[in-house]
């Protein structure tokens, strides 16, 4: 109850003070229980006698909600580890004169929210929809794009890929994480995940290259900002030994779910109708609060949008904007790891604001859970928890595991528009030395040159 439902400020009030609630909420429960028994020892025993009474009629239902979850987990972990991934390198072409809308086409193609088809793929096969994981991964100083891709998806994707940039280079790698074998004491490292931070609806947009107007006048790039370069820039700083990693794990956003089974609910859409209600009602509300006369009321509550204010109608218009989108579920995480003797602690410090540069009026990506948010001294006793965290999310990073198993996390939502602006190719004007680039294509001799004289 304390993380479901109603229960969603208690929730985030467990978050706002660094309290893992699956653990505080057991522990509180166990210290309620005895403090009852010691102190009201006859209501306590009425109650366990009325548990005790009624377990024919809820213990089948808790065991059976035990056993359906152990079971999905189960049948989703052998699926998991029963189909090929591979990892696909993209060497990035010389010139890259197309805007990220280019890339937007891309994510647009790979939106499939099938692949489970019926019950008994997701009850009985453990099936769940593709599973892909965009990178950006620095290695010591040389910087690569990356994405690990279900094997039988390879040729779509390339199609895809080489249809919007027929320059690049796609080629099919080893994994570049297994260069680095984690152990605490040869290695130190800086994790974390990213949400949104927006508390009304995640359908409240990042700032998109829509924003930075990378979608207009391709024939002036140099007049243009390139959101990327801070990020690109950190990850060329990194020297010897030092790897930095970016991923963004995703899937086709297709409606609420509860382990297989899908709601009639919809968190993304229903929050973004509900917001832009509450945004038309204040505006009507502060307009029929200028007058006193009923049927001048009624009259103002029929006008609606036309009542906006300027950033009221743009908060809207981003809002319906991203409706019109395709959604993705996603989980975003950054990685830092390097031999002891070369970590540079300072070097998690950006990453604290990795994402600065797409924070839009309405949101911004922050660190939701890694190393992002240690702010009080219960959060690491010893340095446990720092080393587990590290650990941990290295091996979920190799094994690219945000949702179902082994790893299940709340998604952030984001659309096409969002992830092409994440996700893109810089142009050539970013001049980022440790980018990959295709050497430049020199173009053949034209075939009727005249003979010059021997």
């Amino acid at each position: 109850m304390f993380l479901h439902g109603s229960a969603v400020k208690t929730k985030d009030w467990f978050e706002g003070w660094s309290l893992e609630a699956l653990i505080v909420v057991p522990i509180l429960t166990v210290i309620f229980i005895i403090f009852t028994a010691v102190y009201y020892p006859a209501d306590f025993f009425v109650v366990l006698a009325a548990l005790v009474g009624l377990s024919p009629v809820w213990l089948p239902i808790v065991l059976g909600i035990i056993f359906w979850i152990t079971w999905i987990h189960y049948i989703r972990l052998k699926y998991w580890y029963g189909f090929e991934k591979i990892l696909l390198e993209i060497q990035l072409p010389p010139e890259v004169e197309k805007s990220p809308l280019a890339m937007e086409v891309v994510f647009n193609g790979i939106f499939n929210n099938g692949g489970e088809t019926t019950f008994i793929d997701r009850f009985w096969r453990g099936k769940f929809m593709p599973i892909w994981s965009f990178e950006i991964a620095s290695n010591e100083g040389r910087i690569n794009y990356y994405i690990n891709t279900p094997k039988g998806w390879k040729n779509f994707l390339e199609a895809r890929l080489y249809g919007q940039f027929p320059e690049a280079k796609i080629t099919e790698v080893s994994d570049y994480t297994a260069r680095v074998n984690y152990n605490a004491d040869e290695y130190d490292a800086w994790v974390g995940e990213y949400k949104k931070n927006s508390k009304q609806t995640q359908a409240l947009p990042i700032k998109t290259y829509i924003d930075y107007e990378l979608d207009k006048n391709p024939d002036t790039p140099e007049t243009k900002v390139e959101p990327l370069t801070h990020i690109l820039e950190i990850m060329n700083g990194i020297g010897k030994e030092e790897y930095l990693w970016l991923q963004i794990i995703l899937k086709a956003h297709k409606k609420d779910a509860w382990y297989g089974i899908y709601k009639k609910t919809d968190e993304y859409a229903d929050s973004a109708k509900a917001e832009i209600r509450k945004i038309t009602e204040s505006a009507i509300k502060r307009a029929q609060d200028l007058t006193a006369d009923e049927m001048e009321k009624k009259k103002v509550g029929t006008r609606g949008a036309m009542l906006l204010t300027e950033g009221e109608r743009n908060k809207v218009e981003a809002i319906e904007r991203s409706l019109g989108k395709g959604l993705f579920d996603c989980g975003i995480r950054a990685v830092y790891v390097a031999k002891k003797e070369r970590f540079v602690g300072i070097t998690g410090a950006p990453m604290f604001r990795f994402f600065e540069s797409f924070r839009s009026p309405y949101t911004e990506l922050k660190g939701t859970r890694g190393m992002t948010d240690f702010n009080y001294p219960w959060e690491d006793i010893f340095g446990i928890r720092k080393a587990y965290i590290k650990k941990q999310q290295i091996s979920f990073y190799k094994d690219r595991a945000y949702f179902y198993v082994p790893y299940d996390q709340v998604p952030v939502f984001l659309t096409t528009e969002e992830l092409a602006s994440l996700w893109h190719f810089p142009s050539s004007v970013v001049k980022t030395p440790g980018l990959n680039r295709v050497p430049s294509r020199r173009a053949e001799a034209p075939p009727n040159l005249p003979t010059l004289p021997a």
